[in-house]
């Protein structure tokens, strides 16, 4: 198949981009690869280091906020992690994963800070970009089906 489709680009008289430099392709993929599995090491590491806090903070009591806080802070760990093995598996980031990421941040903030705290212009900003996000989310995996040939 390969060469099938060497022979038909050598016929038209064109080179795939991609095909100019292949060994230094796999080497900057490789070591792409490797970056992303140490970062993925790290928010492991974050993940337990920060359950192990909960885990400590729990017995002695804790401030509600505080501790929803923490939890989706976890989340947000969670879906980053999620979101460097989707490109570790398919090379590619998945917009979904991302949007999803910022949400559950956004809300963190908002859930850290207090909405009675804030004033009604920014959680008004807030409430756009959240509703923003969403669409981009609902949005984002349509795609126009191929033409029919």
């Amino acid at each position: 198949m390969q060469n099938v489709i060497q022979q038909s680009e050598h016929k038209a008289g064109r080179i795939s981009v991609q095909r100019t430099h292949e060994g230094r392709r796999r080497y900057l993929e490789l070591t792409q690869d490797i970056i992303v599995l140490g970062l993925c090491a790290m928010l492991f590491i974050a993940m337990l280091i920060k359950l192990v806090q909960i885990g400590n903070l729990m017995p002695h009591g804790t401030d509600f906020s505080a501790l929803i806080g923490d939890i989706l802070f976890i989340l947000v760990l969670i879906e980053l992690f999620r979101l460097l093995v989707i490109y570790l598996e398919e090379h590619r980031f998945s917009v979904s994963t991302m949007v999803e990421v910022r949400i559950v941040s956004t809300l963190r903030e908002i859930i850290l800070k207090g909405p009675m705290e804030a004033d009604w212009r920014q959680l008004l900003v807030l409430c756009v970009f959240i509703l923003t996000l969403g669409a981009v989310l609902r949005y984002s995996g349509i795609q126009l089906p191929p033409p029919d040939k």
